[in-house]
């Protein structure tokens, strides 16, 4: 069993930032902090990695029950996500594409896991060493050999959404529910890190680093 009996489980939601000028169709405008799942500051804008019932994998510009993910250890370092609603894990093929799928693959459904020191997770496909990015196939292909991909950065999230349970079939044997706890610091808008994650999560710790 090994690395596997640290696999507890994780409810999160995931979140994404990238530059706003670059990838953005709508125009910029004054800070304005709506909600968790909608703010604009300084070019950056935020949503929700969303895995459907029909395995499409897409962004959602507020939390939903298809938004809410659960990340568990299958070996150190490696995680594997899944769609509470949908129960399909989140996968990648060759050409860096993802999509939801019934069946965990080791393969294509495994994720190498990196917490940066500004508090954002990277994930990176096992098998390709390509990163989960909800970026088109035209920014995949420009951003082809650099060290990272746009819309590839994300952030653990508060759920506000109900809770159902998930099985995650062989390791659900290694399933714990998580509750983070809630920020209550005010929003810090002219920062980098406005949400002040990464002194938030500091005591929260990844599921793929348990021991």
């Amino acid at each position: 069993m090994g690395p596997l009996a640290a696999g507890n489980a994780l409810l999160l939601h995931i979140l994404f930032f990238f530059s706003f000028f670059l990838f953005s169709p709508f125009p910029p405008f004054s800070p304005f902090p709506l909600s968790w799942g909608h703010w604009l500051k300084h070019g950056l804008f935020s949503c929700f990695l969303r895995i459907g019932g029909d395995g499409r994998v897409d962004a959602a510009g507020s939390q939903s029950p298809q938004s809410l993910l659960e990340i568990r250890a299958v070996a150190v370092r490696t995680v594997a996500i899944k769609g509470v609603r949908s129960s399909r894990y989140l996968c990648m093929d060759e050409a860096g594409r993802l999509r939801g799928q019934l069946r965990y693959s080791t393969e294509d459904c495994s994720f190498e896991e990196e917490i940066r020191p500004d508090g954002y997770n990277v994930y990176k496909s096992k098998k390709y060493g390509i990163s989960v990015s909800l970026s088109s196939a035209k920014q995949r292909q420009q951003f082809k050999g650099k060290d990272f991909l746009p819309l590839s950065h994300f952030l653990p999230m508060i759920n506000t959404v109900p809770v159902e349970s998930t099985d995650f079939g062989e390791y659900g044997d290694y399933s714990q529910a998580f509750e983070p706890e809630v920020y209550s610091s005010p929003l810090e808008t002219d920062s980098m890190d406005p949400f002040g994650i990464a002194s938030k999560l500091s005591p929260v710790k990844s599921p793929s680093f348990q021991k």
